[in-house]
């Protein structure tokens, strides 16, 4: 079974080359003739570690060079050609019969390669490098080479400058060929390509014939629920298509020398043959009434230590024994539940017997034919994985087929059954066809009540939804304008309290001017005027939650320009640090810039940025104030803005040592009407217009990061 020999296959050469012998010191290889199979080039090699493009002249005397013999294994050449780039070359001359139709060369390699004749290159292949680790190898087969038209008169001086392909698992690879040439003939390279397209159509056929066989099963389950046999059984025969699949891949577009995805093709089709004989062992659980045990559990921890195996030492002896082993123990599980049925006489054991049967023959004779060295031709050795396979997934496939035929021949049997007894009632029910058809009438006429009125009850339904769609919004508005009322609440109820106190006070002054108590009325009139002032300031208040209000849902209509951020930025500090001043005289702190010259301009709003950054900056200001006054033994206020271009950006970020946010905070600080501050120093809509403005009106973002007792940080972006 040489496809279950993969590994080992990948270490030899498709076809039989022939080389005759030749002194290791003759200078020129004479090639009389190509044998069938072709001609292996594998001696007259002389090589030499280095790099140096004199050495591709054919006038280069290569004398001094070491002898080799490239198409041994890798482990069995000099360490010294296994890194770095090598070169190598073959004095030839082509006999008599050869001259008129020069052969052509057929590559195979593991590695990357320039390949010159006569000094004119023919072929470079892959990325060659000093430096191992880059080589970039190509493909296991490549398009043979034609030789030039002048080689057959003359004669000819091939060099190969080559730098092996490093795998970062080296299991397999050591055991590969490190550079194969062999000539042949246009005919046999035609011969040899037609059997390996014949060869791959034998791959697409199987994995056709398997997805076939996955969907007709499905369908079986499809309408056949109870028998659990085909689920299992559509399970096995798809991981099968995909392991034909990946066979056709790895024969036909990969090499495991690609690395990336394809160096786990080979390990992917063994994992999905893993898998199959393990829906395989369980869809015979189904077929023939047997409950997993001990030993199918063995088998699913099996197959885990196979893929352990598999990612750590995959291409190795140790990978290709875990798995042989694995399907060993499989195969025996399913034959003894075929033997088991076989005893017991089940229906049907005797058709999954023989496909078992065949595939150990067929088995047996491949074995042979390993072990004799029978010559095969691509498409008797690519058959060997089909007639493995097959006959077991066929066996079990006609034996559910079957299954389900049984059942469906059952099924007819209790249908005419069926049809029988529904005669014998008809008569029955001719009889009450008159009782019928008065009922009937009656039935229609309650049927069209029932209609109307269910009609009436989904109008009524329909308004009542709407009725409750329309109290959601109102109750959604209402929570709105809770939420405002509750803002304005505060300075409204001020107002208030201080209007009927005045009233109160004026009926008292009144009383006192009757009196003429003139020293009463003068502190009546003060207290009033108190009042009065404590009305108007309230009234502010509450006219700018108002405007705030507003400010934050009215979208700005100003027109964008070019705009000076660092003028910008320095512009509102001072601006917001003098305002502050003005309020607490005793208040210092450290103004820190850092301006980024030549900052590009961004087409931006400037009044509107302007508000953004005199919020910032106020709340820090705020930040470092209210750490301050807590006594804070060499504490320093200081607050510090920083511009700066990155990325197609601008950036302005404003730090201050204050008080810092803790998490929650940080989380809600952009959200309307939340603030820290006490009531009646903030409205809580100045950090959400400031976001509004930066991300919808400018496209950019504001971002917040702070730490309780150490401060924060905000920063814009802009697109410049």
């Amino acid at each position: 079974m040489r496809y279950f020999l993969l590994l080992a296959a990948l270490w030899l050469l498709s076809g039989v080359a022939i080389a005759a012998p030749l002194p290791a010191d003759t200078a020129v290889l004479t090639i009389s003739s190509v044998p069938d199979g072709g001609l292996l080039l594998s001696q007259g090699w002389r090589y030499h570690v280095g790099d140096n493009s004199a050495w591709a002249r054919p006038d280069f005397d290569d004398s001094a060079w070491d002898t080799l013999n490239p198409t041994r294994p890798r482990r069995e050449l000099p360490r010294a050609t296994q890194t770095g780039i090598s070169w190598l070359r073959l004095r030839f001359r082509l006999g008599d019969s050869l001259r008129l139709r020069a052969p052509v060369l057929v590559p195979y390699y593991l590695g990357a390669t320039d390949i010159y004749v006569n000094g004119k290159l023919l072929r470079h292949d892959g990325l060659l490098s000093a430096v191992p680790t880059d080589v970039q190898a190509t493909s296991l087969l490549l398009e043979p080479l034609e030789l030039p038209a002048d080689v057959g008169t003359r004669g000819g001086v091939l060099a190969v400058r080559f730098a092996p392909y490093q795998a970062r698992l080296q299991h397999g690879m050591d055991n590969m060929r490190f550079f194969v040439l062999t000539l042949r003939t246009e005919r046999q390279v035609r011969q040899r390509q037609a059997e390996h397209l014949s060869a791959l159509v034998v791959y697409y056929a199987t994995a056709v014939v398997f997805l076939l066989l996955a969907l007709l099963h499905l369908a079986f389950y499809r309408y056949n629920p109870a028998q659990r046999a085909n689920r299992f059984f559509a399970r096995y025969t798809l991981a099968l298509a995909l392991a034909a699949l990946a066979l056709y891949y790895i024969e036909t577009l990969l090499s495991p020398a690609h690395g990336g995805w394809a160096e786990w093709t080979v390990p992917a089709f063994y994992a999905l043959m893993v898998v199959s004989a393990l829906y395989a062992v369980r869809a015979l659980y189904e077929l023939f009434g047997r409950r997993p045990g001990r030993l199918y559990a063995g088998l699913w921890a099996s197959s885990i230590g196979f893929v352990v195996v598999e990612v750590f030492w995959r291409y190795s002896a140790l990978s290709f024994l875990a798995f042989l082993g694995f399907m060993a123990m499989a195969t025996a599980e399913q034959l003894r539940l075929t033997g088991q049925a076989l005893q017991q006489q089940q229906r049907g054991a005797r058709i999954i017997a023989a496909g078992f049967a065949f595939a150990l023959l067929w088995l047996l004779v491949t074995a042979a034919m390993v072990l004799a060295s029978v010559k095969t031709s691509l498409v008797v050795n690519y058959l060997e994985f089909t007639l493995l396979v097959l006959p077991p997934a066929l066996g079990i496939s006609l034996y559910l087929a079957r299954e389900f035929a049984l059942d469906s021949q059952l099924l007819q049997v209790k249908l005419r059954e069926v049809e029988r007894l529904s005669a014998q009632t008809l008569a029955q029910e001719q009889d009450k066809q008159a009782l019928l058809e008065s009922q009937n009438e009656t039935l229609e006429t309650q049927v069209t009540q029932r209609t109307g009125e269910l009609q009436r009850s989904i109008t009524n339904l329909h308004a009542t939804q709407a009725q409750l769609i329309q109290k959601e919004k109102m109750a959604s508005l209402g929570e709105l304008t809770a939420g405002i009322a509750h803002e304005i609440q505060n300075p409204l109820n001020f107002v208030n309290n201080f209007s009927e106190v005045s009233t109160e006070l004026m009926t008292e002054l009144e009383e006192a001017q009757a009196a003429g108590d003139a020293e009463e009325v003068t502190a009546l009139a003060v207290d009033v005027r108190q009042n009065l002032t404590k009305i108007t300031e309230h009234g502010r208040r509450a006219a700018a939650i108002v405007r705030g209000m507003l400010e934050h849902s009215r979208t700005s209509t100003g027109e964008r320009a070019p705009t000076d951020l660092n003028q910008l930025a320095d512009e509102y500090l001072r601006l917001a640090y003098q305002g502050l001043r003005a309020k607490d005289k005793t208040f210092n702190a450290k103004l820190e810039t850092d301006f980024a010259p030549g900052l590009p301009e961004v087409q931006a709003v400037g009044a509107d940025l302007g508000r953004v950054l005199l919020n910032l900056f106020g709340n820090a200001f705020y930040a470092v104030q209210q750490r301050q006054q807590t006594g804070e033994a060499g504490y320093a206020p200081a607050v510090s803005v920083l511009t700066q271009s990155q990325n197609g950006h601008v950036e302005i970020r404003v730090s201050d040592n204050g008080t810092g946010m803790p998490p929650e905070v940080q989380a809600k600080i952009f959200q309307p009407f939340f603030t820290t501050k006490p009531t009646g120093q903030g409205t809580g809509l100045g950090l959400s217009l400031s976001y509004d403005i930066i991300t919808k009106a400018h496209g950019g973002t504001l971002t917040v990061k702070s730490e309780p007792g150490q401060g924060s940080r905000f920063t814009i972006l802009l697109p410049a």
